[in-house]
């Protein structure tokens, strides 16, 4: 039997079965803390709270009033989820989880753009051209990870020897929330590269160099790591490359963005705000929100 829970951090309300009862978990909607409480037990001290001459006493009364307000609102949240159940919740809380990653990811972008003029090479290269670090490693200071940056010797590559055991702990930022695999290091967002993007081969742009609406350009996007990686790590110098993609969210792993929520990918715009967009977003629709200077004309609607 499904019973109606409200987070008593953000008032969201879903519907969460008995089998649930008096576990621990987060919320669906804030990934606050939360405990579900024990339904069966709250049953049984409703029952024995009844007085011995058979009246119910004023606090069974309200309790009363209580279970009818939870019925007026288990139908609401049933119009409102669709009969949601703990897997939706589970995919709420993932895709919230992960917005929140992007979000502190696309402020310290911005800010990185702020104080140098343009936003950070994706990939930083010696002087002979040869790729040494990723856009994550520059990045990090604003991201209140100067320890971690600190750590790390940009004149030699990634993956030195040095440099491979500054990255041996990946930022908690940098982790999607549906990896299961965190031990191997593994980044779970990336910048989309290439001809038309915010980092096309010639060099990284300045916000200011963007024709496009920032709210609807993409700054960064969650993603597998692309077929091109050798490790997958996060301080490795690879990115998702849109001059390959063909704009079909969820499609082959590695090549176009998604592959940890089923129901579509997340990802941040200029603007810094995090957004979803689901499998079903036109490949069309897709490559406008990609390209920084295209003026391909996009609904307002086009994000949530």
């Amino acid at each position: 039997m499904p019973y109606l829970f409200t987070c008593p951090h953000c008032g969201s309300k879903t519907r969460v079965d008995d089998r649930y009862s008096g576990q621990v978990g987060e919320c669906f909607s804030c990934g606050s803390p939360i405990q579900i409480p024990d339904f069966a037990n709250s049953e049984v001290d409703d029952a024995n709270s009844a007085s011995v001459d058979g009246k119910r006493p004023v606090g069974v009364i309200i309790a009363a009033g209580v279970v009818l307000t939870l019925l007026v609102c288990l139908i609401f949240a049933v119009v409102r989820f669709g009969g949601s159940s703990v897997t939706r919740l589970t995919e709420m809380r993932l895709r919230n989880a992960s917005i929140k990653n992007l979000e502190a990811i696309a402020g310290a972008l911005n800010a990185y753009a702020a104080d140098h003029g343009t936003y950070p090479p994706a990939i930083l290269r010696d002087d002979a051209g040869r790729p040494l670090h990723s856009w994550r490693v520059l990045i990090l200071p604003y991201l209140g990870e100067q320890e971690t940056y600190d750590l790390f010797d940009l004149s030699k590559p990634w993956d030195d020897e040095i440099n491979l055991q500054a990255s041996y702990e990946t930022p908690g930022v940098y982790q999607h929330p549906s990896d299961l695999r965190r031990s191997r290091g593994q980044s779970g967002y990336y910048l989309l590269t290439g001809p038309g993007t915010l980092f096309p081969t010639s060099g990284p742009l300045s916000p200011t160099n963007i024709s496009d609406d920032p709210s609807k350009t993409i700054l960064v996007i969650s993603g597998a790591p692309p077929l091109s990686t050798s490790l997958g790590a996060w301080a490795e110098p690879v990115d998702l490359d849109f001059s390959k993609m063909r704009g079909v969210i969820n499609g082959t792993v590695g090549v176009e963005p998604g592959g940890w929520l089923d129901d579509g990918v997340t990802m941040a715009t200029v603007d810094g705000r995090g957004h979803f967009l689901p499998n079903t977003l036109s490949p069309k629709t897709f490559a406008a929100l990609a390209t920084a200077n295209g003026k391909e004309p996009l609904a307002d609607d086009t994000l949530d």
